[in-house]
């Protein structure tokens, strides 16, 4: 192929994004928090169907109201105790083994000012806790179920969306 067949390509595509960019800004939808967790809650479970029968992850419906804390409406548990679970508008794994100085647990959620999944991690036991934050990497889902099947720990900072192919 000649370099003008690959010019032409390149700017038929520049011009292909230009035009769906475009188009999703003139439709004014606009991407809020609750459908950007449903639509990740859906992968989570997608990801979860797809797999064989026997390596699935249990599913549980929440039934009852707690007096205190997030209500959950379901749960994704593996057979060692760790969990997935979806309030509506955050998603929270849970790791089975306590650790006095920094929580295994995390949260994701929708930040609202950047408008963006973000992974959030207690990393001191200090009052008020230390807080690390992460962009969400959307495409480290399956890393997230592969970790729950096979019984190891997610780490948040592994879930992180990179800028730079060392960083």
């Amino acid at each position: 192929m000649s370099w003008i067949e690959k010019e032409r390509k390149r700017r038929q595509r520049e011009a292909e994004k230009s035009a769906a960019v475009q188009a999703a800004a003139d439709s004014g939808l606009d991407v809020d928090g609750e459908h950007a967790m449903r639509a990740l809650w859906q992968r989570f479970e997608a990801g979860n169907a797809a797999l064989p029968p026997e390596l699935q992850l249990l599913r549980e419906e929440v039934t009852y109201m707690p007096e205190r804390g997030p209500r959950f409406l379901a749960w994704l548990r593996a057979p060692n105790g760790a969990a997935l679970g979806f309030t509506g508008d955050a998603v929270r794994y849970v790791w089975p083994e306590r650790n006095a100085s920094r929580s295994h647990n995390f949260w994701i959620r929708w930040n609202i000012d950047e408008r963006w999944l973000e992974v959030s991690q207690r990393v001191s036991s200090a009052t008020p806790p230390v807080m690390r934050d992460y962009r969400f990497d959307d495409g480290r889902i399956e890393q997230v179920l592969k970790g729950l099947v096979q019984g190891q720990r997610v780490k948040a900072a592994k879930l992180r969306k990179r800028r730079f192919w060392l960083f």
